[in-house]
């Protein structure tokens, strides 16, 4: 028993024509797709890491003002030692150590880490963004703990009359001057990272302006 395929109404060649041309139509279509695809995801790939450069960037702008102080914080805790071992008992300081720590952000990282954009960013990239974000993120607790010694420490100079808050100035003064010497120690290693990502410093998101020479004032006379 023989099977004949019909066949087409203006023959196998130009049949096998219209099917090629319907073909490449597709292909074509497929290929105008996936390049839309392309064009998008590289949109999104681009605004998520204008987004995340410029929260580094104000991150950036914090650090570089807490390290701004660093000379003139070294300055007010020597002296603060001094004022310690030579006061007499029954007076108070009220200057203190106003070391100012700042808030480090990174919503946009919490972000971006779930966003399919983020695919779409270089694998090294990636790795340069994880990085510096780990690292802000085990330094916001220690700048928290820093901010909290150097509160303490002021309201303890400032009730300094009372023995009992005196002795206990000697363990936060020596926390101070440990708190800001890790921190000194790790800007090297915070920096390049900063560096890798070409992330420079924008102070238009900071909400205040540090004053790098606050603590290099002389102590004032306490009672």
């Amino acid at each position: 028993m023989h099977v004949r395929l019909p066949k087409p109404l203006h023959g196998w060649r130009e049949f096998a024509g219209e099917v090629g041309i319907i073909v490449l139509g597709v292909l074509i279509a497929l290929g105008a797709e996936q390049a839309v695809s392309t064009i998008h995801s590289r949109q999104d790939a681009g605004d998520l890491r204008s987004a995340l450069n410029s929260e580094l960037a104000d991150d950036r702008a914090r650090w570089d003002q807490m390290r701004s102080q660093d000379v003139c914080a070294r300055r007010r805790l020597d002296a603060l030692d001094h004022w310690l071992a030579t006061a007499r008992a029954g007076t108070r300081n009220d200057d203190g150590y106003g070391v100012v720590i700042s808030n480090i952000h990174s919503s946009a990282w919490d972000i971006a880490k779930s966003d399919s954009a983020i695919a779409h960013i270089p694998l090294d990239e990636r790795l340069s963004y994880a990085s510096l974000y780990a690292t802000l993120d085990n330094w916001r607790q220690l700048l928290g703990d820093e901010k909290s010694n150097s509160d303490e420490l002021s309201n303890l100079l400032a009730t300094a009359d009372e023995p009992e808050n005196r002795r206990q100035v000697r363990l936060h003064l020596l926390k101070a001057h440990n708190m800001l010497n890790q921190r000194s120690k790790n800007y090297a290693f915070l920096f390049t990272r900063f560096d890798r990502l070409e992330i420079k410093s924008d102070m238009h998101g900071v909400p205040f302006k540090i004053d790098a020479n606050a603590l290099c004032q002389p102590l004032s006379r306490s009672g």
